[in-house]
């Protein structure tokens, strides 16, 4: 298997900074990009709805802008739950407005915050923000049933769940209001919490060798040791190592050990019993970035 060549430090580090400034510049201009389009949308509706979106909209944003200046996993949560958001609001408001030209940069504005508010090396830089002392992170992949379906849904829900009860109470709907509020918040916070524990999946280079945190293959992160490392690196066709990349899309990691590794699966039984392998998979957002790290660290890619 060829082995990987590291690069120089910063290059990961850069891409994750021009990404992280991107969203940040992107989302400091909603105001000017998409608000114009937004406020010629509401202005047909009534005082009270008007006078509750808009003053939403502006604590939603000043939240979000708080967001993407703290790189830490739980505003990783937040980002990726604002930059769509954004874009469905640039959509609405794209057919609500008479007015092309803003329409159009509302439009490409609120694309331009989800891209980057998804895109892996924003993720890689805010989970990063909670590392300490000489370890990188890098996020681990969605499994696949997640990003095609669970994960939209949930977004759907926290969205909705938040916003539809308190629209309808400033329209005057109390009654349908309050349901929709009582049932709808507590909905949408455990779909926030569902979506925040998606974002604390990742892999941890530490001087010690590597780490797989990932609660949904593992009951506790597994260390494996710079010395009980045979090496890392794309995983082989044909391998035969335990698959604990949980059905994400995109290149798999093949960690192999030089002796059997115990593992600790997760299991919805609530009874665990340790597993000893040879070789395991992952499956980080970024792998280039990962195995460049490793081999800057010595660890044995290949």
């Amino acid at each position: 298997m060829q082995v990987v060549a590291a690069s120089d430090p910063p290059v990961s580090r850069r891409s994750e900074h021009t990404a992280t400034w991107l969203l940040r510049l992107a989302w400091l201009t909603l105001p000017v990009t998409l608000g114009p389009a937004l406020a010629d949308g509401l202005h047909d509706t009534g005082g009270g709805l008007r006078t509750t979106a808009s003053v939403g909209l502006w604590v939603l944003w000043a939240l979000g802008l708080l967001a993407t200046l703290v790189p830490r996993p739980a505003s990783l949560t937040a980002v990726r739950l604002g930059g769509p958001a954004a874009a469905a609001a640039a959509v609405w408001a794209s057919q609500a407005t008479d007015d092309t030209t803003w329409a159009v940069v509302g439009l490409g504005a609120g694309l331009l915050a989800a891209a980057t508010a998804l895109s892996a090396p924003v993720g890689d830089m805010f989970v990063d923000g909670a590392s300490y002392g000489d370890e990188r992170r890098f996020l681990l992949k969605a499994p696949g049933p997640v990003v095609m379906l669970l994960g939209p849904v949930a977004w759907a829900v926290v969205v909705a769940g938040t916003l539809t009860g308190p629209l309808l109470l400033a329209d005057g709907n109390r009654g349908i209001g309050g349901v929709a509020s009582a049932v709808g918040l507590p909905l949408a916070a455990g779909a926030v919490r569902a979506l925040h524990q998606l974002g604390r999946r990742w892999v941890v280079l530490v001087p010690a060798g590597f780490v797989l945190h990932d609660h949904l293959a593992l009951a506790e992160p597994t260390l494996v040791q710079r010395s009980g490392m045979v090496s890392v690196g794309p995983a082989r066709s044909d391998t035969d190592a335990l698959d604990l990349s949980q059905g994400a899309p995109g290149l798999a990691i093949e960690l192999r050990c030089t002796g059997p590794h115990d593992l600790l699966p997760a299991t919805r039984r609530g009874v665990t019993e340790a597993i000893a392998v040879d070789a395991f998979l992952c499956t980080p957002a970024r792998p280039d970035a990962l195995l460049a790290e490793a081999a800057r660290r010595n660890l044995p890619v290949g």
